[in-house]
């Protein structure tokens, strides 16, 4: 028995590496979008490290050398700066605190965190489309995490005023001018947020032109 938990914990900890480095858990996280594409993203929660599960399995991690793995950690978790605060709270598992703001420009990518380990992805399209999108597992992978007991719980908010044409929030509610899109999710199995809007031209202040176009 104990055998099998350990072989699954090896198994996730390798489909991991290859996906994903960070699971999020016990989180709230919102995004607040306007129409014109001026963001203000936050995240409180804790942040699971993947990769150090095999490191505890395998009996790599000891009381030597973990403060030197968790200050690693730590150092690549920093390495954004829109990290404003970050706790260790042990076996790989950090409390983090994210705030990210700004104006999409016509065509671009912006991560929570980076694009190499990007939990969440927001791109803007020369259509004019805005899509948002998280980062899933496969729905095998997801259950070996589950059956594991490690969450992925927690609710992310999108309050904007944007025309929006597709979505899979858990819910929907007004508010004022705006509507505020919830996901719940209560494990690695819910689906994932997916939301795609259509931005306004602002005529006060119009999008600059691409790279490629400048010339």
């Amino acid at each position: 028995m104990v055998g099998d938990w350990l072989k699954r914990l090896g198994v996730l900890a390798a489909m991991l590496l290859l996906s994903s480095c960070y699971i999020p858990d016990k989180f709230k996280s919102e995004l607040r979008l306007s129409r014109y594409g001026d963001y203000s993203l936050t995240f409180k929660g804790d942040l699971l490290w993947a990769p150090i599960l095999d490191d505890y399995r395998k009996g790599k991690v000891t009381p030597e050398n973990e403060p030197e793995k968790i200050a690693n950690i730590k150092k690549d978790l920093m390495r954004d700066i829109a990290v404003r605060k970050l706790e260790s709270k042990g076996r790989g598992r950090f409390g983090v605190e994210y705030e990210r703001a700004g104006r999409l420009e016509k065509v671009q990518l912006i991560a929570l965190l980076r694009r190499d380990a990007r939990l969440l992805a927001m791109r803007s399209k020369e259509n004019g489309a805005i899509a948002i999108h998280a980062n899933a597992m496969k729905p095998s992978d997801a259950q070996i995490l589950a059956e594991m007991g490690l969450n992925m719980e927690g609710e992310f908010r999108i309050t904007t005023d944007a025309n929006v044409v597709e979505h899979n929030a858990s819910s929907v509610k007004p508010f004022g001018t705006y509507r505020v899109y919830i996901w719940k999710i209560e494990n690695a199995l819910s689906p994932m947020p997916h939301l795609v809007m259509l931005r306004d031209d602002d005529p006060k202040r119009p999008l600059g032109p691409r790279a490629s176009e400048a010339d």
